[in-house]
């Protein structure tokens, strides 16, 4: 079984507890900070991951970190899963998954606007609007810099991405005189 339909079982199963306890957003919130300890520490991915660490000493590792989190009884019982099954390495695209399910059930929509410099709100407005009149969704607009597209903006919808910089441009002139 491929990686994205695991991450969204386990998101939907999480999705659905979530509701039925009526303690969604508490979950989604344990779920990505869990995430973003596993994403940001290198250290905690090769211990929980390497074979050759007695796994009670990975268990308690694992313990320690929800702890710290502060996860409540089902967020705990959740995260105690991803290691008894041995899926946390799929615990990033879990909690990617969850955000997803949430944004959809509360009518949002997420866009990164990607540009060479910092991008003024004056076009976030823009984009905003644009987009909020186009789907009917509250748009959540995040921006960073890559001074690597020269200019013009990425933009990032979904899994749609709109791109209009420069380097792009560049690029299929490139293209365009080489043929």
């Amino acid at each position: 079984m491929i990686s994205g339909s695991i991450t969204r079982r386990w998101a939907k199963a999480l999705f659905a507890i979530g509701q039925e306890h009526g303690n969604l957003l508490g979950l989604l919130k344990e779920v990505q900070r869990a995430a973003d300890a596993w994403t940001t520490s290198e250290e905690l991915r090769d211990t929980m991951t390497n074979p050759l660490i007695d796994s009670r000493a990975r268990l308690a590792v694992w313990s320690s970190l929800i702890k710290r989190i502060g996860a409540t009884r089902m967020g705990k019982n959740f995260l105690m899963l991803l290691f008894e099954k041995a899926r946390l390495t799929e615990l990033a695209g879990i909690a990617r998954e969850l955000q997803d399910l949430c944004d959809n059930k509360d009518n949002r929509l997420r866009v990164e606007v990607i540009g060479a410099v910092p991008v003024s709100e004056g076009v976030v407005t823009r984009l905003r609007s644009a987009l909020m009149r186009s789907t009917g969704k509250a748009i959540m607009v995040t921006t960073r810099e890559d001074p690597s597209i020269i200019g013009g903006v990425i933009t990032r919808v979904g899994d749609l991405m709109y791109d209009g910089s420069i380097r792009t441009g560049l690029s299929r002139m490139k293209e365009g005189m080489v043929k």
